[in-house]
Protein backbone atom coordinates (compact mmCIF):
# COMPACT_ATOMS: atom_id res chain seq x y z
CA UNK A 1 0.00 0.00 0.00
CA UNK A 2 2.90 2.35 0.98
CA UNK A 3 4.60 2.08 -2.49
CA UNK A 4 0.84 2.90 -4.11
CA UNK A 5 0.39 5.24 -2.11
CA UNK A 6 3.60 7.43 -2.95
CA UNK A 7 3.32 6.89 -6.36
CA UNK A 8 -0.23 8.34 -6.66
CA UNK A 9 0.80 11.01 -4.23
CA UNK A 10 3.69 11.83 -6.74
CA UNK A 11 1.50 11.76 -9.72
CA UNK A 12 -1.07 14.63 -8.32
CA UNK A 13 1.64 16.87 -7.75
CA UNK A 14 3.14 16.37 -11.13
CA UNK A 15 -0.40 16.47 -12.73
CA UNK A 16 -1.12 19.44 -10.59
CA UNK A 17 2.24 21.40 -11.56
CA UNK A 18 1.47 20.78 -15.13
CA UNK A 19 -2.00 21.87 -14.68
CA UNK A 20 -1.15 25.12 -13.57
CA UNK A 21 1.50 25.81 -15.75
CA UNK A 22 0.18 24.94 -19.14
CA UNK A 23 -2.47 26.55 -18.47
CA UNK A 24 -4.40 24.99 -21.19
CA UNK A 25 -6.40 22.71 -18.69
CA UNK A 26 -7.66 25.56 -16.92
CA UNK A 27 -8.57 27.83 -20.87
CA UNK A 28 -10.34 24.36 -21.83
CA UNK A 29 -12.45 24.05 -18.97
CA UNK A 30 -13.52 27.74 -18.34
CA UNK A 31 -11.91 27.84 -15.45
CA UNK A 32 -11.12 31.40 -14.64
CA UNK A 33 -9.94 30.21 -10.75
CA UNK A 34 -8.15 26.82 -9.54
CA UNK A 35 -11.47 26.02 -7.85
CA UNK A 36 -13.66 26.51 -10.87
CA UNK A 37 -11.28 23.86 -12.24
CA UNK A 38 -11.98 21.18 -9.53
CA UNK A 39 -15.66 21.93 -8.94
CA UNK A 40 -16.79 22.49 -11.91
CA UNK A 41 -19.60 25.28 -13.27
CA UNK A 42 -22.13 24.09 -11.20
CA UNK A 43 -20.85 22.07 -8.03
CA UNK A 44 -24.52 20.80 -6.27
CA UNK A 45 -24.69 19.39 -10.44
CA UNK A 46 -21.35 17.66 -10.25
CA UNK A 47 -21.87 16.30 -7.44
CA UNK A 48 -24.94 14.90 -8.51
CA UNK A 49 -23.62 13.79 -11.80
CA UNK A 50 -20.99 12.42 -10.40
CA UNK A 51 -22.79 10.01 -7.25
CA UNK A 52 -25.00 8.70 -10.08
CA UNK A 53 -22.02 7.77 -12.73
CA UNK A 54 -20.46 6.17 -9.74
CA UNK A 55 -24.02 4.37 -8.82
CA UNK A 56 -23.80 3.27 -12.86
CA UNK A 57 -19.66 2.31 -12.90
CA UNK A 58 -20.10 0.68 -9.38
CA UNK A 59 -23.47 -1.54 -10.94
CA UNK A 60 -21.88 -2.72 -14.10
CA UNK A 61 -18.29 -3.48 -12.51
CA UNK A 62 -19.91 -5.82 -9.99
CA UNK A 63 -22.21 -7.46 -12.80
CA UNK A 64 -19.21 -7.47 -14.39
CA UNK A 65 -17.41 -9.04 -11.49
CA UNK A 66 -20.12 -11.60 -10.24
CA UNK A 67 -21.80 -13.17 -13.36
CA UNK A 68 -18.75 -13.38 -15.81
CA UNK A 69 -15.41 -15.38 -16.04
CA UNK A 70 -13.21 -12.65 -16.95
CA UNK A 71 -14.59 -10.95 -14.17
CA UNK A 72 -13.80 -13.55 -11.40
CA UNK A 73 -10.34 -13.64 -13.36
CA UNK A 74 -9.82 -10.01 -12.41
CA UNK A 75 -11.22 -10.43 -9.00
CA UNK A 76 -8.50 -12.87 -8.36
CA UNK A 77 -5.58 -11.03 -10.50
CA UNK A 78 -6.42 -8.01 -7.89
CA UNK A 79 -6.33 -10.00 -4.82
CA UNK A 80 -3.16 -11.76 -5.62
CA UNK A 81 -1.93 -8.02 -6.20
CA UNK A 82 -3.71 -6.11 -3.20
CA UNK A 83 -5.08 -8.40 -0.62
CA UNK A 84 -7.26 -7.59 2.13
CA UNK A 85 -7.14 -3.71 2.99
CA UNK A 86 -8.20 -2.09 6.10
CA UNK A 87 -10.95 0.45 5.48
CA UNK A 88 -8.86 3.40 6.02
CA UNK A 89 -5.98 1.92 3.61
CA UNK A 90 -8.42 1.61 0.89
CA UNK A 91 -10.22 4.78 1.41
CA UNK A 92 -6.64 6.73 1.21
CA UNK A 93 -6.24 4.41 -1.56
CA UNK A 94 -8.91 4.81 -3.53
CA UNK A 95 -8.73 8.84 -2.80
CA UNK A 96 -5.21 8.71 -4.03
CA UNK A 97 -6.04 6.84 -7.24
CA UNK A 98 -8.67 8.45 -8.38
CA UNK A 99 -7.73 12.13 -7.63
CA UNK A 100 -4.41 11.12 -8.97
CA UNK A 101 -6.16 9.34 -12.70
CA UNK A 102 -8.74 11.95 -12.66
CA UNK A 103 -6.12 14.73 -12.20
CA UNK A 104 -3.89 12.99 -14.77
CA UNK A 105 -6.53 11.82 -17.55
CA UNK A 106 -9.79 14.38 -17.46
CA UNK A 107 -7.22 17.59 -16.02
CA UNK A 108 -4.18 17.39 -18.41
CA UNK A 109 -4.86 14.68 -21.73
CA UNK A 110 -8.42 15.23 -22.21
CA UNK A 111 -7.64 18.90 -23.36
CA UNK A 112 -4.98 18.12 -25.79
CA UNK A 113 -6.59 14.59 -27.05
CA UNK A 114 -9.91 15.11 -26.50
CA UNK A 115 -12.17 12.40 -25.05
CA UNK A 116 -11.74 9.36 -27.49
CA UNK A 117 -7.66 9.69 -27.12
CA UNK A 118 -7.24 10.65 -23.50
CA UNK A 119 -10.50 7.62 -22.87
CA UNK A 120 -7.88 5.12 -25.23
CA UNK A 121 -4.99 6.02 -22.72
CA UNK A 122 -6.92 5.12 -20.03
CA UNK A 123 -8.26 1.77 -21.41
CA UNK A 124 -4.44 0.98 -22.29
CA UNK A 125 -3.20 1.92 -18.98
CA UNK A 126 -5.93 -0.39 -17.34
CA UNK A 127 -4.52 -3.39 -19.49
CA UNK A 128 -3.36 -6.22 -18.00
CA UNK A 129 -1.99 -8.37 -20.65
CA UNK A 130 -3.79 -12.11 -19.98
CA UNK A 131 -6.38 -13.77 -22.68
CA UNK A 132 -8.72 -13.09 -19.75
CA UNK A 133 -8.47 -9.66 -19.02
CA UNK A 134 -9.23 -8.16 -22.16
CA UNK A 135 -12.80 -7.56 -20.74
CA UNK A 136 -11.93 -5.16 -18.06
CA UNK A 137 -9.65 -3.19 -20.38
CA UNK A 138 -12.62 -2.68 -22.34
CA UNK A 139 -14.78 -1.95 -19.09
CA UNK A 140 -12.16 0.99 -18.30
CA UNK A 141 -12.31 2.60 -21.73
CA UNK A 142 -16.25 2.94 -21.27
CA UNK A 143 -15.54 3.87 -17.76
CA UNK A 144 -12.88 6.41 -19.21
CA UNK A 145 -15.28 7.74 -22.22
CA UNK A 146 -18.09 8.54 -19.32
CA UNK A 147 -15.70 9.99 -16.79
CA UNK A 148 -14.68 12.13 -19.94
CA UNK A 149 -18.22 13.27 -20.64
CA UNK A 150 -18.88 14.08 -17.17
CA UNK A 151 -15.85 16.45 -16.59
CA UNK A 152 -16.80 18.16 -20.31
CA UNK A 153 -20.25 18.36 -18.91
CA UNK A 154 -20.00 19.41 -15.93
CA UNK A 155 -16.71 22.09 -16.63
CA UNK A 156 -14.47 20.49 -13.99
CA UNK A 157 -12.93 17.31 -12.11
CA UNK A 158 -15.60 16.78 -9.24
CA UNK A 159 -18.18 14.57 -11.14
CA UNK A 160 -15.68 12.21 -12.82
CA UNK A 161 -13.80 12.33 -9.26
CA UNK A 162 -16.59 11.21 -7.12
CA UNK A 163 -17.74 8.78 -9.73
CA UNK A 164 -13.84 7.41 -9.69
CA UNK A 165 -13.39 7.01 -5.98
CA UNK A 166 -16.85 5.29 -5.48
CA UNK A 167 -15.94 2.35 -7.71
CA UNK A 168 -12.30 2.52 -6.36
CA UNK A 169 -12.94 2.56 -2.12
CA UNK A 170 -15.65 0.35 -3.05
CA UNK A 171 -13.64 -2.37 -4.93
CA UNK A 172 -10.73 -2.13 -2.80
CA UNK A 173 -13.09 -2.51 0.42
CA UNK A 174 -14.81 -5.79 -0.73
CA UNK A 175 -12.03 -7.22 -2.42
CA UNK A 176 -10.53 -8.98 -0.03
CA UNK A 177 -14.03 -9.82 1.36
CA UNK A 178 -15.63 -10.96 -2.12
CA UNK A 179 -16.54 -14.48 -2.13
CA UNK A 180 -15.51 -15.72 -6.00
Amino acid sequence: MGRAAFAYGLGIILALVTIFWLKKPLVFYGATRGEEFFLGKNPRESILFGLAAGGALIVTGELFMRFTHWGKAVVRMLRAVVGLLHPMDALLLAFLSSFGEELIFRGVLLPYLGLYGSSFVFGLLHLVPRKKMWVWSVWALGAGLGLGWLAVRTGGLLAPTLAHFGVNFLGLYFLGRRKI
